[in-house]
């Protein structure tokens, strides 16, 4: 099989270990046997690891940085809030503890959020709404398993019957 270059529009599968400055591991393909597949450019990924990836061939192996402008985004101090305990179920409100991370929903119910909770407090937590590696520098390393060549035609590629042939 020869190597495929990887371009926009391609559908890729990688596996990734991700690791941060102290050297903890953030996530590990290989470690879950879960490759991640995707469409480059669809931005279904980070944008940082879409960018990375073009040009890549199937087999490379390739390591590289995202700062936070091309990972998780920068971290703000003004997403940290109280939330009432009265938001969550009952039956869930013993079990949530200081680094708990649950989930929850927008005000007006079309977004999920992840909240790590900071502190628990007699009737609210204080719940962090940054993503866990949002400020945080990522270093990736990936390696290309497979490469699906993006199949769309443009019209200029399919040949139409003109008027009047018969």
């Amino acid at each position: 099989m020869s190597n495929t270059i990887i371009e926009k529009g391609d559908t890729v599968k990688i596996h990734y270990k991700c690791t941060l400055d102290d050297g903890t591991v953030a996530s590990d393909s290989k470690a879950t046997n879960e490759p991640l597949e995707f469409n480059v450019g669809e931005k279904v990924v980070l944008s940082g690891i879409d960018e990375e990836v073009i040009g890549m061939e199937t087999g490379q192996e390739k390591s590289f940085v995202l700062g936070p402008d091309r990972g998780y985004g920068e971290y703000f101090e003004d997403r940290i809030s109280n939330m009432p305990k009265t938001n969550i179920p009952d039956q869930f409100v013993d079990q949530i503890t200081e680094g708990s991370v649950i989930p929850l929903m927008s005000k007006d119910g079309t977004n999920r959020l992840i909240a790590t909770v900071k502190e628990v407090l007699e009737d609210d937590f204080v719940v962090d709404l940054n993503h866990p590696l949002a400020g945080k520098t990522l270093y990736f390393d990936v390696e290309v398993l497979e490469v699906s060549k993006s199949t769309s035609e443009t019209v200029e590629d399919v040949d139409l019957p003109t008027e009047g042939t018969e």
